[in-house]
């Protein structure tokens, strides 16, 4: 072999071995850009998932708190409303607030639940986000049982016990709905994030 074919040969190794270099170099460079672009979409899809779960969360919690203020609201009125007019006046003398301020803070806490349940219905999965309605309506049937036992009561009609039991079974179906809400909130929110959307 002449020298003009060794250093033809030689060169000619050399581009093919610069060319696959290049080419295997391209490659690898190419999986590690693949795999960087793949581990930053997963990171950013996590933290996607922990933000949505964690609106979630303080949703369902805003809502449960409204809700439970509504049920406190509610045995006071209740409460208010087993006393007569002298007892009634001896509380106010202690900060208990009169029916109709009762009533009033009620209505706007019943507000604050419907908001709440709105903001829960756009975060949470439809059977979850149904049932947070089932609350709420629960909650105004039980108001609306109230209603009509204290007007009963002011009119000092034959029907005042009546609605009496009714309002009060109202209210315990209302305290039993949101009872079983919590506990199934707190069991959904209790597990690992990638479980949440299977439930």
């Amino acid at each position: 072999m002449d020298e003009g074919w060794a250093a033809v040969s030689a060169a000619a190794i050399g581009v093919v071995g610069t060319v696959l270099g290049a080419i295997f170099g391209y490659l690898g460079g190419r999986a590690q850009a693949r795999g960087t672009v793949e581990g930053v979409e997963l990171n950013l899809s996590g933290q996607r998932a922990d933000a949505l779960r964690r609106a979630e969360v303080d949703a369902c919690a805003l809502f449960v708190d409204a809700c439970n203020r509504a049920l406190l609201k509610l045995s006071h009125v209740r409460s208010i409303a087993e006393l007569d007019g002298d007892q009634v006046h001896m509380l106010s003398m202690y900060g208990v607030g009169c029916r109709d301020d009762l009533l009033r803070e009620l209505r706007d806490i019943q507000d604050e639940c419907l908001l709440q349940q709105t903001t829960l219905f756009l975060r949470a999965p439809a059977a979850f986000a149904l049932e947070a309605i089932a609350v709420r309506q629960s909650l105004a049937t039980a108001t609306d049982g109230m209603y009509r036992w204290l007007a009963a009561r002011a009119g000092r009609t034959e029907n005042e016990q009546e609605w009496r039991g009714e309002a009060l079974a109202r209210l315990s179906r209302y305290g039993q709905m949101l009872t079983k809400f919590s506990t199934d909130a707190q069991m959904r929110y209790s597990t690992e994030p990638q479980s949440l959307h299977q439930q």
